[in-house]
């Protein structure tokens, strides 16, 4: 193939964006405007297939059959997402033109129409799934169940794709961890425009030379206080505390000073220290950080 001629008309027609694949699949040449769509310079992503530099793991397969399609001369048309280099995807509209003949031929990809793909929805509910943790295929699902039921994954799908909607792995991952004990815990903290919020806990096992299990649970704010206040009340019951006992736990709890406490329930602080003192016996704690760890 006349790869000059290629480029020529690339250059020609760099308003729109532009790629050119080889029979097999792979990227011969990126245009200037491709390059500032999606943000890969053409040295980063040239030769490689481009079902797997510039296409979501979610849509490899698919994209190996539109590109297969199409050098066979079956497809002339296609809407496809791509994944551009900050993480993010692109849903364009493509023509595709054959160029050359025989083994030298190739497809000619041009972006018609372009734009921002909205992010793919999280699964929702409790989430138990074990992933790749070796560096080559960090983050690769291996198993994802959501509420216990068993969801489908194409191959080599990424967590931080699959769960999170993003194109990189998450700032906050419990199992690139840098402790070396295991499990590892990871809350990450998602604010509501209500002012509430919602809570991601996440607990990381390994549980094989190169894999590690992960269990998530996402709860709403109000959830966590219901959760607390059913504790408390557990550990009062079970401690057989007063009334009063119970008010100055739940100041201790909510981390309130002494006198900030005597002050919420019109006592003397001396009177403060007597109750924290009964609480702390009768619920068999040393201090106030042991409560918390009855607690959770």
């Amino acid at each position: 193939m006349d790869w000059a001629a290629v480029a020529s008309i690339l250059g020609e027609r760099d308003d729109r964006p532009l790629v050119l694949l080889d029979h097999e699949g792979n990227i011969r040449l990126f245009n200037r405007v491709m390059e500032q769509v999606l943000g890969w310079r053409r040295f980063e992503v040239e030769g490689r297939p481009w079902s797997d530099a510039c296409t979501p793991s979610d849509a490899r397969e698919e994209a190996r059959r539109w590109i297969g399609d199409a050098l066979r001369g079956a497809l002339w048309s296609f809407e496809a997402r791509a994944l551009a280099k900050n993480g993010t995807c692109i849903l364009f509209g493509f023509e595709f033109s054959l160029v050359g003949k025989s083994d030298e031929q190739g497809l000619l990809i041009t972006g018609t129409r372009w734009k921002a793909a909205e992010p793919s929805r999280p699964p929702h509910g409790e989430l138990d799934y074990h992933v790749v943790a070796e560096p080559a295929g960090f983050g690769t699902l291996v198993r994802l169940l959501v509420n216990g039921e068993c969801v489908p994954l194409t191959k080599d799908s990424r967590c931080f794709e699959v769960i999170h909607g993003t194109g990189r792995v998450c700032d906050e991952c419990p199992v690139q961890g840098e402790s070396p004990e295991w499990p590892r815990i990871s809350v990450r903290h998602t604010p509501l425009q209500d002012g509430g919020g919602t809570f991601e806990i996440k607990s990381a096992e390994r549980i094989d030379v190169d894999v590690v299990r992960v269990r998530a649970r996402r709860l709403s704010e109000r959830t966590l206080e219901a959760i607390h206040a059913a504790k408390m009340q557990q550990l009062a019951e079970r401690a057989q505390l007063s009334a009063r006992e119970r008010e100055v736990l739940m100041y201790l709890m909510l981390g309130r000073t002494l006198e900030e406490i005597a002050s919420a329930i019109g006592v003397a602080v001396r009177t403060v220290k007597f109750h924290q003192a009964n609480v702390l016996q009768k619920l068999g704690a040393d201090s106030r950080t042991d409560l918390m760890r009855l607690l959770y």
